[in-house]
């Protein structure tokens, strides 16, 4: 294995073992955040949640790009090992978009859930 296909990776579980409790930890956040009805706050991570979703995307379609670049340019050497270990990490960075898209979702529809409070004037 190449040393800059063991770098990528290395990023790659790196990314992997810092998300996944990133992720649980934002859901978790949501649900304590929507049990206090704090919806400035539930905005807030929504809005954090959607922009870590965009940069997860980016990566990933980044990572398939220069996949393709390694591919299709002509006297470009690259080991196949490199667009391997490039393809997992897109895999992982789009897998990733994924789950935060679907936890905007879920805080989306927790903000939709919070009633609306009203005063009654007597």
């Amino acid at each position: 294995m190449t040393m800059i296909a063991a770098m990528t990776l290395t990023i790659t579980l790196t990314m992997t073992t810092v998300m996944v409790p990133k992720i649980y930890h934002a859901f978790l956040v949501a649900e304590l955040l929507f049990l206090e009805e704090e919806l400035e706050l539930l905005g807030d991570l929504l809005a954090e949640r959607n922009d870590w979703m965009l940069r997860h995307l980016a990566c990933g379609l980044g990572g398939m790009i220069l996949i393709w670049v390694a591919m299709n340019t002509p006297g470009l050497e690259v080991p196949s090992q490199l667009t391997s270990a490039t393809a997992v990490y897109a895999s992982c960075s789009l897998l990733f978009a994924v789950l935060e898209s679907l936890l905007a979702q879920k805080i989306a529809g927790l903000l939709a859930a919070v009633p609306a409070r009203v005063k009654v004037q007597d």
